[in-house]
């Protein structure tokens, strides 16, 4: 049968028998990492119930988007999709705990590949944005994601230039408080490879 499979399988073997629908590779999969995750996401919320539940939804996600899926290293895939899963479970719940989680995100940073990191730091600092203040938010969105000028966003949500400015100011405060080590991680990382 060309789904078959050993317990010898590679994750990629597994992975490659996942993308052409076989369950059985699917579940050898899930066992060889659900319990690594398990652990991991339950130390991190303190709730075991819930960390089941988005392990299983990892999972899930992992089964249905199968055939587009392109995973150079699994461990390390399921590790960081996890931890946004954990995060945007903690930002949901406004919980206090989200920070002390990005600190963290440095430890995977070193086992990702460079074409996941700036990807990473992205969703990173949208999750980020997600808890900022509405208006400093919709500042922070549009300068540096639609880039558009501290006046043409105070022409779109009809304030001055100068609140926009001092918004952003608070903003670029905030974010290298937050994340000032992993954007100097993704420098270094970038010049090096």
């Amino acid at each position: 049968m060309v789904n078959e499979y050993t317990h010898n399988d590679t994750d990629q073997e597994l992975l490659s028998l996942i993308k052409t629908g076989s369950e059985i590779a699917f579940q050898q999969l899930f066992q060889r990492h659900w319990e690594k995750l398990f652990v991991s996401a339950s130390k991190k919320l303190g709730d075991q119930e819930l960390a089941q539940e988005l392990v299983h939804d990892l999972f899930l996600d992992l089964w249905r988007r199968r055939e587009e899926l392109a995973i150079v290293n699994l461990p390390a895939y399921l590790g960081k999709a996890l931890q946004y899963r954990i995060i945007n479970k903690l930002i949901s719940k406004k919980d206090k705990f989200f920070f002390e989680l990005l600190e963290n995100t440095e430890e995977s940073l070193y086992k990702a590949d460079q074409a996941l990191l700036e990807k990473d730091l992205t969703a990173l600092i949208i999750s980020w944005a997600e808890i900022l203040p509405e208006r400093r938010r919709q500042i922070f969105i549009q300068y540096y994601l639609h880039h558009l000028t501290t006046l043409e966003i105070a022409d779109n949500l009809r304030i001055s230039q100068k609140t926009v400015q001092n918004q952003l100011s608070i903003s670029i405060q905030d974010l290298k408080a937050h994340f000032g080590h992993l954007l100097i991680l993704l420098v270094l990382l970038d010049e090096t490879l």
